[in-house]
C-alpha cells in the first residue's frame, strides 16, 4: 500500500505487511504527520520503519524518535542504498533495535555517500546567505542520544565539518551502541 502525506509535505510513507518506508526531510509539522500515521488502522503490526533521508529539523527528529520507542518499532537504514543523515539519526535511536544493514561496508569518515551521516547542528536564515553552528541544537541533540542509551552518537557529530557527514563503520555503530545489528530485521 502507498501512503503520501498531504502535498505540502516533505515526508513520505509506504507501507507493506508490518514494515514502512520513510523517506524525505523533516520539517515542522512532520512528527503530526507521522503520529496520524502510527495511529492508522492496520491489519498487521508495524514492526520496523525504514529510514532514507537526508534530515531536517532537530524537534520533529526527536519527536518522531521517541514515538518510535514508544510504539517498540525497529528502525533500520540500508547503508548500501540509502542515507539516514543529520535529524534522520535521531529517528534512527529511537528504535529499540536498530538495524544498520550493510555498515560493515561503509568506510569510515567523512567521504562517503550512504549509510548514516551525523554532523553538528546548524542554524540558517530563511535566504541561505548566513549560517553557521548551533551550540544549542548539538546539545539537543546529544542529550536526546544520551536519552536513547547511545551517549557516544554525540562523538560523531564532533567529527564532520560544517558541510560534511562523519559516517561510522558498522563495527564503530556497534561498538557505540548507535546499531544494534548489521543485519536485516
Amino acid at each position: 500500500m502507498l501512503v503520501t502525506a498531504p502535498a505540502e509535505a516533505t515526508i513520505y510513507f509506504r507501507e507493506s505487511e508490518g514494515v514502512a518506508h520513510v523517506s524525505g526531510s523533516f520539517d515542522p509539522g512532520d512528527e503530526t504527520l507521522f503520529a496520524e500515521f502510527l495511529a492508522r488502522p492496520r491489519t498487521k503490526r508495524l514492526a520496523v520503519i525504514f529510514l532514507d533521508s537526508a534530515g531536517g529539523a532537530i524537534g520533529p527528529g526527536i519527536a518522531i524518535g521517541r514515538m518510535i520507542r514508544k510504539a517498540r518499532l525497529a528502525t533500520a537504514v540500508d547503508a548500501g542504498s540509502s542515507r539516514c543523515e543529520s535529524a534522520c539519526t535521531l529517528i534512527f535511536a529511537g528504535g529499540v533495535r536498530r538495524h544498520y544493514i550493510g555498515g560493515e561496508a561503509i568506510f569510515e569518515g567523512t567521504s562517503g555517500r550512504g549509510g548514516l551521516g551525523y554532523h553538528p547542528a546548524h542554524w540558517r536564515d530563511p535566504s541561505w546567505t548566513r549560517a553557521g553552528f548551533s551550540d544549542k541544537g548539538t546539545a539537543q541533540m546529544a542529550a536526546f542520544y544520551r536519552e536513547m542509551g547511545q551517549p557516544r552518537a554525540a562523538e560523531l557529530m564532533m567529527k564532520a565539518g560544517f558541510s560534511s557527514m562523519f559516517r561510522p563503520s558498522g563495527q564503530t555503530a556497534l561498538a557505540l551502541r548507535i546499531a544494534t545489528t548489521l543485519a536485516a530485521p
